[in-house]
């Protein structure tokens, strides 16, 4: 939901843009923390980790594994897509400013009427005016990178939402697991 609502994001949006977004994903975060830190204790208890405390602190590395595997994995995928995207859209809108096009001329020749005063010559003048239209596009690169950032964001998570949703319930859960594996001879003179 707040990725769809980022999309709409232009190079002229400042921090107080991103206040709606940022409390939803707050209260969004707290909700799934809350569920995700409910459903490792009780899978510990169900599955017997309180009296068998090896077995829990297998479950608990297990999680964090998945846990910081998956945000390095993501983050990492993130930041591809993002250079990619950046490469494609400067390109893209390079395309469109040419020497010669008159949009180009008259954006150039503006900038360097304006900063010819406090420039060191025409030349210099000329050559800020062209870094600032550079500076320009780079910036729209990258806002358009950013849109297509929170769209690609959006449609993982209707993606990962389906495929919960299709998911059948597991043939076994932790606690047949268990019951599975042979239980040590030292354990089970114990439970005698």
């Amino acid at each position: 939901m707040a990725c769809c609502l980022n999309a709409a994001y232009t190079a002229d949006w400042s921090a107080q843009n991103y206040f709606r977004t940022e409390l939803l994903t707050a209260v969004g975060q707290s909700f799934a923390f809350l569920g995700l830190v409910s459903t490792l204790i009780l899978q510990g208890l169900f599955t017997g980790g309180l009296a068998r405390p090896p077995w829990i602190l297998t479950f608990s590395a297990f999680f964090h594994t998945v846990r910081l595997f998956g945000g390095q994995i993501g983050a990492v995928l993130m930041t591809h897509f993002i250079a990619d995207r950046e490469k494609l859209h400067s390109n893209l809108l390079g395309l469109h400013v040419q020497r010669g096009a008159w949009v180009t001329d008259a954006n150039l020749h503006g900038l360097t009427s304006a900063l010819a005063s406090k420039s060191a010559g025409l030349g210099a003048a000329t050559g800020r005016a062209a870094g600032v239209i550079g500076g320009r596009l780079r910036l729209e690169a990258y806002a358009l990178t950013y849109i297509d950032a929170f769209h690609l964001i959006a449609w993982a998570c209707v993606l990962a939402l389906l495929l919960i949703a299709m998911l059948r319930r597991s043939p076994l859960n932790y606690a047949e697991i268990i019951q599975l594996q042979p239980v040590p001879e030292k354990h089970k003179e114990a439970q005698s």
